[in-house]
């Protein structure tokens, strides 16, 4: 199929997808809740014939496969489906109608999507070199749904030999739309996450001097945990760690007796996580220990980092040169936002993108996790495209 009646082929669909993907935004779901958002996937393919659909993966997820008797290689495409705990503010028509839930990432789009590349792909299975397998995640903010996924066999039956996935609006919201952003090697960071909390010795406000201030040590911790980056390590080596809440006392008078410290750190090399994550236990502890306070503490790695595989990546490059759109092509820095996409990369050769989501006639869009986000509709011909040209093209690139 030359690129116009594919082109063609889209815009018959884009008025349905995008019906699709505004109502899939009013009803956003949080992680392993994405119940409605399956069943709405599962009723706009319900009339393609040919698919193996399966429903109820990690709870919610949904993973379609078309072609599944052909003898090629398999590639694997893969959308997200969860929302965020946020109240929106958006202002548009099709804004959440659950309060304090709301799509403020993309994965409305990101689903919307997939869905449109399976109708397209449907018509073009004569062109196909093997199995597509489509992969409806849920829970990938926070709650690593593709590692779930993958336990639960989503690589195998066919035997997925590669998968690409996307995401919209990174790695900066000034970016403007129709540039296809990758980078080679790691692309996105590993991550984790910390609970401390500081037991010391409550009391009067009026009498410090009788108690042990776990505020005040809690303080102190923050200020010795920003030094792990700033004066611990190689300041070439891309790494953070953020103190993101902190609370203790009930009243103005009162020192209260615990005091709890919450935060992420990440990294975009395995080691440096974990050489992270050691660190911030054994700061918290010598810090609590000179000022006479104890701390219990969890500190645990959670998404490794996203790492594209050179093969994938010579396919996707392939890809984007063959159908002509090797003018978007834009190589960013590697960002430290996790992506549990990354759980697939552990297990067979990712590739994975980003579409930047900036109208050419303004100077930026909010950003991904802003409660004023939306997604830019005018990115889902491309999207689909791309998942549409990958597909087609998988079985022959890889075999070469």
């Amino acid at each position: 199929m030359k690129n116009q009646s594919l082109n063609e082929s889209i815009d018959a669909i884009l008025p349905d997808i995008t019906a699709l993907r505004r109502d899939l935004h009013q009803h956003p779901e949080l992680a392993y809740e994405e119940y409605r958002t399956a069943g709405r996937v599962v009723e706009a393919i319900s009339g393609i014939e040919g698919l193996d659909i399966k429903t109820g993966l990690a709870g919610s997820g949904v993973v379609v496969t078309l072609g599944k008797e052909l003898e090629g290689p398999c590639v694997a495409l893969r959308a997200d489906m969860d929302a965020l705990p946020i109240e929106e503010v958006s202002g548009v028509e099709w804004a959440s109608r659950t309060k304090g839930k709301m799509h403020a990432c993309g994965h409305d789009g990101h689903t919307a999507m997939l869905v449109g590349a399976i109708q397209v792909l449907a018509g073009l299975r004569d062109e196909l070199g093997g199995p597509v397998k489509f992969i409806f995640q849920p829970a990938e903010e926070g709650g690593a749904g593709a590692a779930k996924m993958c336990q639960e066999g989503v690589l195998e039956d066919p035997q997925v030999e590669a998968i690409f996935g996307l995401h919209n609006n990174l790695p900066d919201p000034n970016l403007k739309s129709g540039r296809i952003a990758y980078n080679s090697g790691p692309l996105m960071a590993g991550t984790g996450t910390f609970d401390i909390e500081v037991i010391g010795v409550g009391g009067h406000a009026a009498f410090p001097e009788n108690c042990i201030d776990p505020l005040y040590i809690g303080a102190a911790i923050v200020d010795q945990l920003q030094g792990i980056v700033s004066r611990g390590m190689d300041p070439r080596t891309p790494a953070v760690v953020s103190v993101t809440r902190f609370h203790a006392g009930t009243a103005y008078n009162i020192i209260a007796g615990k005091s709890q410290l919450h935060g992420t750190f990440r990294a975009l090399d395995m080691t440096v996580l974990e050489d992270l994550r050691d660190r911030i236990i054994q700061v918290a502890h010598r810090v609590a220990e000179a000022h006479g306070a104890k701390v219990e503490i969890r500190c645990e790695v959670g998404y490794p980092v996203l790492i594209n595989h050179p093969k994938a990546e010579q396919i996707f490059l392939a890809t984007v040169r063959e159908s002509g759109d090797e003018d978007r092509l834009l190589q960013v820095d590697p960002i430290l936002g996790g992506e549990d996409f990354a759980f697939f990369g552990e297990k067979v050769p990712s590739f994975f993108y980003f579409l930047p989501a900036c109208p050419e006639d303004r100077e930026t869009v909010p950003a991904c996790h802003h409660p004023a986000f939306d997604f830019n509709d005018d990115l889902l011909p491309l999207g689909i495209r791309l998942h549409v040209e990958v597909a087609r093209r998988f079985a022959r690139l890889w075999k070469a």
